[in-house]
């Protein structure tokens, strides 16, 4: 009897220790420092021309796009523009608490005592103590607040953990709050899973680009490094007879399709457009100058 359990899906094939440096190769850094931003688990996808890598057109310097852990792809640029939207919305909330003439002015000047350190009661008394809006006003203010601290404090964090943690002590402050119907949390949760359905032209999702690394990563198309050829280690024995001379290791290479769409989606990122015409006129005027005054 044949076991039915099926294979796990994966984008990349193994088995390369003869074969020379390729464009999809996937490359395994070596030392922490060398994670793009320091982000941690970074792996790097190769997206060099193989052209280039052949004839040696490359200098030496093989181009590559990280790749991040899912979770760090959250944390670094789903939930940060989530918690900027927000802020945004309760700053809407308070200016149509004001008059239209007068709500940039009251508005800024509440946002300045906030920032500030003003308590809620100095910041109230831009309403009128009788205000009907004064409770609102202050509750939008007090959510403001807490997502500005939100924002500074999980720039500060080092690891996943804490990142976390601050994010749980957000949502239960802010339900203290507010008293939302549906907690924060959950909120929270449906906006992430609503953004994970489709990526920015700029990404792209992999399930597991390279063994060891499941659970999801996301190919950062905008962020191209560079790394020098000698500096990656292609086959095991390399790093046993040059310790200490390697960046990064091969660990892996993009299925064909995949790299295919890679390297297209990249190049679409950086799609040439139109430039206007008096760039055009500029540099024609500085190119014909400098060429009837070379050698002079």
């Amino acid at each position: 009897m044949t076991d039915a359990t099926p294979e796990p899906f994966r984008e990349y094939e193994t088995g390369l220790s003869e074969q020379p440096l390729r464009q999809g190769d996937v490359l395994q850094f070596i030392q922490e420092k060398d994670f793009p931003i320091g982000w941690r688990d970074t792996i790097a996808i190769v997206v060099t021309a193989n052209c280039d890598l052949s004839f040696e057109k490359h200098w030496g310097t093989v181009t590559y796009v990280p790749a991040i852990p899912i979770d760090v792809y959250i944390q670094q640029f789903v939930i940060p523009k989530i918690i900027t939207i927000e802020s945004s919305g309760r700053v809407k909330d308070l200016r149509s608490l004001f008059p239209r003439e007068v709500a940039s002015d009251f508005v800024e000047r509440a946002l300045e005592m906030l920032q500030l350190g003003y308590s809620m009661e100095d910041i109230s008394t831009l309403l009128p103590s009788n205000s009907k809006e004064r409770p609102r006003f202050e509750l939008e203010l007090r959510s403001l607040g807490l997502y500005w601290n939100a924002q500074e404090t999980l720039k500060k964090c080092t690891e996943s953990g804490q990142f976390w943690r601050e994010i749980d002590k957000l949502t239960t402050d802010l339900d203290k709050v507010r008293k939302p119907k549906k907690s924060s949390k959950e909120v929270l949760r449906k906006e992430i899973q609503n953004r994970l359905k489709s990526f920015p032209g700029d990404s792209l999702y992999l399930s597991e680009p390279g063994p060891g690394y499941k659970g999801g990563y996301v190919a950062m198309l905008r962020l191209i490094r560079s790394i020098e050829d000698t500096a990656v280690a292609l086959r095991p024995t390399d790093e046993y007879h040059a310790p200490g001379k390697h960046r990064a290791r091969r660990i892996a290479r993009l299925k064909t399709l995949y790299c295919h769409r890679v390297v297209q989606q990249m190049a679409q990122v950086f799609t040439d457009i139109g430039l206007p015409t008096e760039y055009e006129s500029s540099r024609s005027s500085q190119l014909q100058k400098y060429v009837e005054n070379w050698g002079n």
